[in-house]
């Protein structure tokens, strides 16, 4: 009998938006070949969608709260120093270490938190194997990767001269990712380095599976982990077609074909894979999230760690083909908790009962039924691995903080205290995903209470405390939120459903509609309506939202609930099915969605089927009364011989359940809260000079500097021909998206920060801006005049500029306007140039100019003979 081997190929943040065309033009043959020869769908991730915790999962088929990766890096057990993630975190048996201790064989090829593994009869190669910042030299001048990159530790003779070096990716290799690549002044222009160093990681993690399968090739299972795609996609997504609002149209030409030929690179490094896997292989592919890559691409980035996963879809990838499996078939509902439990019944093994996670029994051809036992969790399995060596633990945290997943780390108190504070945050994020609302409870309140001037914390903190019945905590952290940042969007989300919760949907309605006129496309504030429009019985208008919701974003699970919901209470059980259906497609760990299928069966008259799906919907959520009290119900109208028994002992459960929700709620309000400080505490004023490049900001420092006051710059942009009196400009401040902290370094001092970059400021600070103004129309033409003569084969497209730039210039103004810690001070340039004084008087009184400060001997800073590019 031929042994079985599965070959399971990790591609972070693979999606099939940008897949589903290139197989069309025949530009994935890899890919196709698993599609067509077997199964693929949709793969639901989780929350938080951070890599480490998402790769930790699928390895283990257990949330976060379970294996122990909660984010990027930990402290260590010392608490004396940050370190990343290693196998040492890990907490919970991997697959691989399940078949090995089943007698079977594994290689697994830069998985996350693999770092310092040991043991086992194939190789590991670490995730650390392709992350060492190569020099340009050759290999035999680089260093050697650190202790515990191999397992076993003589693979490091064979792998050190196997790893690939940015150098080696020649100008011919990125001319198929970028065909302009020589136009590109790469003194200027980094993205070719950096697209160099990431395509030199996605080679070298093929080169060391590559050989592994060659030098090894009597292995059982086998996982390979890409992380590339991620990182290329966070780079060029934005000129990814179509072209986003706010791209520049040089950039999008240059840079569009960068993400497709991305995937043609993984997609032709997965035929090799295949091929040396064999015919009867089985080939499983899987993403941990998707990757927007349409309208729904964000215009701006949180500034908060691992921001950058704004850009995450909640969808990923599954496809996977073999000889037992089904063909050509579409899987619907599968998550990350299920690859682990599906390769262990691969296999003929039993799932751990302990996995969160189901068996897709759907994609074999002939599923066997599923084996269980209590757990895999023994001595023998999951081993302990030690820690690193801290040459280790710095490589690998440099590159986190260069990719924008974390920010700089540094063993000084602030530093420990931060990282734990963030994974508590992490972790507090997959407890409420998974359910566990009293422990996310206590971790949200230990992250306000350490930095209060978090809104993300508090906003998350108010919705969990709803979530418990504790209307009057969601009041005072709300009202604690409102203090620090104002009623943004969240805030009034979270007022909409404290409304709700109080009986008053209309109030919640009334609130959410006139900020909607301002958000009208905004989905999360969409949903808020539909829900009270759901709870003012307004079925039609709340079937209108829902549609509304699906326009914008097909892939948005809670429109299909929404939907269901309106489709039951209008006495259309068939519409009703269909959106349940469609929503547990896409979130099939929803127990909701399985409880308005069940109620839609119910009335369609399938009562076994409905019982099916309560029953379902109960192993997601025993606690979830309604689908207990319908699923007895059901059970009698099926004449169960113990339907009687089962509906007493149901509503004597449903008496238990809510005695004990009210027990909870009292033992909540009674326990001893973590005191609040004042979001202020922390807050500093900063004054700041801003607009559009080219807008008259370099004025403004110069008139500030003359009347004394201190600005922040250095002397390393010279004046020239643009700006003969100078641009007075802190070069630092370029780095404000990376590194928003060095904000503070400006402490006491105007400085200039350009319109793009204002969004980067850390939001728990207050400031005093002078936003220039400008006719958008000469400011383009002088940036076009001015990039003209930096260089002359720059394309200019003035027009296309000049919209772009207004639709900024109005959503920046519309921020600062709205934001109760700002101050905003508009300046007309036109105004400034030819009638001066009044506009100097008023520049002078709201910066706090030097008593001494005289605005006529002011004027002569004044040059109109520079305004020369006029509408």
């Amino acid at each position: 009998m031929a042994r079985k081997r599965l070959l399971l190929v990790g591609w972070d943040s693979a999606d099939w938006q940008i897949i589903h065309p290139l197989l069309d033009a025949g530009r994935m043959p890899g890919l196709q070949r698993i599609v067509d020869a077997g199964v693929s769908g949709n793969l639901a991730t989780l929350e938080p969608q951070l890599s480490p915790m998402l790769w930790t999962t699928i390895a283990t088929g257990k949330m976060a709260y379970h294996h122990g990766v909660h984010g990027f890096t930990e402290v260590d057990p010392a608490g004396s120093r940050v370190v990343p993630v290693s196998a040492a975190t890990r907490q919970c048996a991997t697959v691989w270490e399940i078949l090995e201790h089943a007698g079977l064989k594994s290689h697994v090829v830069g998985w996350f938190a693999t770092h310092g593994e040991r043991g086992g009869k194939g190789g590991i190669v670490s995730n650390l194997f392709p992350h060492l910042g190569w020099p340009s030299s050759g290999p035999e001048d680089w260093p050697p990767p650190p202790p515990g990159t191999y397992w076993p530790e003589s693979l490091g003779k064979d792998l050190d001269p196997l790893r690939v070096s940015p150098a080696e990716i020649t100008e011919d290799i990125l001319r198929a990712f970028v065909p302009r690549a020589p136009e590109i002044d790469q003194s200027t222009d980094r993205r070719l380095h950096f697209l160099a160093e990431r395509l030199a990681e996605a080679y070298s993690i093929q080169s060391a599976a590559t050989y592994l399968m060659e030098t090894a090739p009597d292995w059982d299972f086998m996982a390979v982990y890409f992380r590339a795609m991620d990182e290329i996609s966070h780079a060029f997504m934005p000129f990814h077609p179509p072209r986003m609002q706010g791209v520049p149209e040089c950039d999008f030409e240059i840079y569009q074909d960068v993400v497709a030929a991305t995937y043609q690179a993984h997609d032709m490094m997965l035929q090799r894979l295949m091929h040396l896997a064999g015919p009867d292989a089985t080939v499983m592919v899987v993403s941990d999230h998707g990757f927007h890559s349409d309208h729904l691409r964000p215009r701006f980035t949180p500034r908060v760690p691992a921001g950058i996963t704004v850009w995450h879809r909640a969808q990923g990838i599954f496809a996977a083909s073999g000889p037992e499996w089904a063909r050509d078939q579409l899987v619907h509902g599968a998550r990350l908790l299920d690859i682990a439990p599906t390769i262990l019944h691969h296999f003929g093994l039993p799932v751990g009962s302990d996995m969160e996670g189901r068996v897709l029994a759907e994609v074999f051809a002939d599923p066997a039924a599923v084996r269980w036992k209590p757990t895999w969790e023994i001595a023998e399995v999951a081993r302990r691995h030690p820690r690193l060596p801290k040459a280790a633990d710095d490589a690998l945290l440099q590159q986190f903080v260069a990719l924008g997943y974390i920010d700089e780390v540094s063993d000084d108190a602030a530093g420990l205290a931060a990282t734990e504070r963030e994974n508590r945050w992490n972790l507090a994020r997959a407890c409420l995903y998974g359910g566990k609302l009293e422990m996310a409870l206590e971790l949200l309140e230990k992250c306000l209470a350490a930095a209060p001037e978090r809104a993300d914390y508090a906003q998350l903190l108010a919705r969990t405390q709803l979530k418990l019945g504790l209307v009057e905590e969601a009041e005072e952290t709300l009202h604690h939120c409102l203090q620090t940042l104002g009623p943004g969007i969240a805030a009034h989300l979270l007022l909409a459903g404290i409304a709700i919760s109080r009986g008053n949907p209309r109030e919640a309605l009334e609130s959410l509609s006139k900020v909607a006129e301002q958000e009208p496309r905004n989905v999360d504030l969409l949903r808020g309506m539909g829900e009270a429009c759901l709870a003012l019985r307004r079925w039609t208008e709340a079937e209108e939202i829902a549609r509304r919701i699906r326009e914008i974003d097909p892939g948005d699970s809670t429109a299909c609930f929404l939907l269901a919901r309106c489709m039951l209470r209008q006495g259309r059980p068939d519409d009703a099915m269909e959106a349940a259906l469609e929503a547990i497609g896409l979130q099939y760990g929803n127990p909701q969605a399985h409880f308005l299928l069940g109620i839609a069966l119910v009335r369609l008259g399938e009562p076994a089927s409905a019982e099916t799906a309560l029953l379902r919907c109960l192993t997601l959520d025993p606690s979830h009364r309604p689908a207990a009290r319908h699923l007895t119900r059901v059970q009698r109208l099926l004449g169960r011989p113990d339907a009687e028994a089962l509906e007493r002992e149901a509503r004597a459960r449903r008496v238990a359940e809510t005695a004990a929700f009210e027990l909870r709620r009292q033992r909540l309000r009674q326990r001893p809260k973590l005191p609040l400080a004042p979001a202020q505490s922390s807050s500093k004023a900063f004054t700041l000079v801003s607009g559009l490049p080219r807008s008259g900001t370099s004025l403004m420092m110069q008139i500030l500097r003359a009347a004394g006051v201190p600005i922040m710059h250095d002397d390393r942009r010279p004046a020239d021909e643009d700006n003969p009196e100078g641009y007075w400009e802190w070069e630092g401040i370029r780095s404000l998206r990376k590194k928003p902290a060095l904000i503070e370094q400006a402490e006491g001092k105007v400085v200039k920060v350009i319109s793009a970059l204002l969004p980067s400021l850390p939001p728990e600070h207050r400031y005093r801006i002078l936003f220039m103004r400008r006719p958008v129309e000469e400011v383009v033409a002088s940036q076009t005049k001015m990039l003209a003569r930096q260089r002359p084969d720059a394309p200019a497209d003035d027009e296309d500029l000049v919209t772009l730039q207004t639709r900024h210039l109005a959503g920046v103004l519309k921020r600062l306007r709205g934001n109760p810690r700002i101050e905003l001070l508009e300046i007309q340039y036109h105004s400034l140039i030819h009638d001066p004084l009044p506009e100097l008087r008023r520049i002078l009184d709201f910066v706090g100019a030097p008593a001494e400060a005289d605005p006529v001997s002011l004027v002569r800073i004044i040059r109109p003979g520079l305004h020369r590019n006029r509408s």
